[in-house]
């Protein structure tokens, strides 16, 4: 049930350059701890976007010449996009934010070919709109991206040699340069242009960056939670960054989901429904990034969770909640959540003895789009009822 983009990490290389040192001359700058903008950084992450804006744009009006609060006005909007990636009502903004963006620096590059302000936002602002393209599967356009920010994430290494956080940026790629082709030809004739990755190293300088980075340590364990899970395949080594992120931004509704996710995914049923369980009283209030089709998620597996436990009486109503949720959405993903709801509600009613119940819910399972096997599962419990002795 996870949608991967697969261009967006590999072009996302530069994802750093949101958190890398500015300008010294500058009063606002990144080079050193500078409260104001870590500040505004926090507010990104803990969803507080309104806060985020304005605190920016406040940044823009100061220093209308300086790329960095532009950069981070679009990094605000580029949240609103990442907390639910299948809602592009946002996309437009994000790409006019990130060409503001650019305008600024070209223009500071014109007088100032080094201006190590200018190159970093101008990669950072190219490498979000790659990251974005490839999560609308523009394959091309987005490696195309990635082509265009590499020499600039190479010029600024050039300029600050000792930062480390600067390692973010070569070890997303070093990591995806050399995992991405091998997975999708699509890619290959324009890798071929790149230098050679090397999955290992980029692994390590990501470790390193999340360790000891300053500004993109959050980034980082991010990008190695989603390493892990996806590519990988290692729930276990993923699950001790997504709880620090949850642990140091609650109110980020996709650490939130992603820590809940992991802790099922490795076996802590307990504590990944309770963390589900928060998430539901919060999207129910309606917090900014808790989602419907988040809630259905964990309306899910709070259902599977009591069910497995045989706690009947606490599951039904979790997932008759999941099912009737699905009347706002068509997304792939909910649909698949439904079904699987609905087909623990067929055997919940197949152990009540309500075989007419039962057969209701198992007709609906096979309306709905079928998921790993609950459309076989179905068939069968048709056929022959459910039993709790049996799968």
């Amino acid at each position: 049930m996870h949608r991967v983009s697969i261009v967006s990490h590999s072009a996302a290389l530069i994802l750093l350059l949101a958190l890398l040192p500015a300008n010294a001359d500058s009063a606002y700058t990144l080079r050193d701890e500078d409260e104001r903008i870590q500040l505004g950084i926090d507010l990104i992450y803990n969803l507080r976007f309104d806060e985020a804006d304005a605190h920016f744009a406040a940044v823009i009006s100061a220093e209308p010449d300086n790329p960095l609060g532009y950069f981070f006005r679009a990094m605000v909007t580029w949240w609103r996009v990442l907390i639910d990636l299948d809602d592009r009502s946002h996309d437009e903004a994000f790409y006019a934010q990130l060409a503001r963006c650019v305008e600024v620096c070209d223009q500071t590059l014109a007088e100032d070919p080094l201006n190590f302000d200018a190159i970093l936002f101008k990669g950072g602002a190219i490498g979000f709109r790659g990251r974005l393209r490839g999560d609308r599967e523009q394959y091309l356009q987005a490696a195309r991206d990635g082509l265009r920010s590499l020499p600039l994430l190479e010029k600024s290494s050039q300029l600050e040699p000792h930062n480390r956080d600067i390692l973010f940026g070569q070890g997303i790629y070093n990591y995806f340069a050399d995992v991405m082709p091998q997975r999708h030809a699509i890619i290959r004739p324009v890798m071929a242009f790149l230098p050679d990755g090397d999955r290992h190293r980029g692994l390590d300088q990501l470790r390193e960056v999340a360790e000891h980075g300053r500004y993109a340590r959050a980034e980082a364990a991010y990008f190695l939670a989603q390493i892990y899970r996806i590519f990988e395949r290692d729930d276990r080594a993923a699950l001790p960054y997504l709880q620090s992120l949850y642990a140091q931004y609650p109110d980020n509704a996709l650490f939130h989901r992603y820590a809940a996710r992991n802790l099922i995914e490795v076996g802590r049923w307990s504590e990944g429904c309770a963390l589900y369980q928060s998430y539901v009283d919060r999207s129910r209030k309606e917090h900014t990034g808790y989602h419907v089709h988040g809630r259905i998620e964990a309306l899910y597996y709070l259902g599977r969770y009591a069910f497995f436990k045989r706690r009947f009486d606490e599951s039904k109503p979790h997932l008759r909640a999941a099912d009737a949720l699905l009347k706002n959405t068509d997304r792939e993903r909910d649909l698949a959540y439904g079904a699987l709801a609905n087909l623990y509600l067929g055997m919940l009613a197949d152990l009540s003895g309500d075989p007419t119940e039962a057969k209701q819910r198992y007709a609906r399972v096979l309306s709905l789009p079928a998921h790993s096997d609950s459309h076989d599962r179905a068939k069968r419990y048709i056929k022959t009822p459910y039993s709790a002795n049996k799968p």
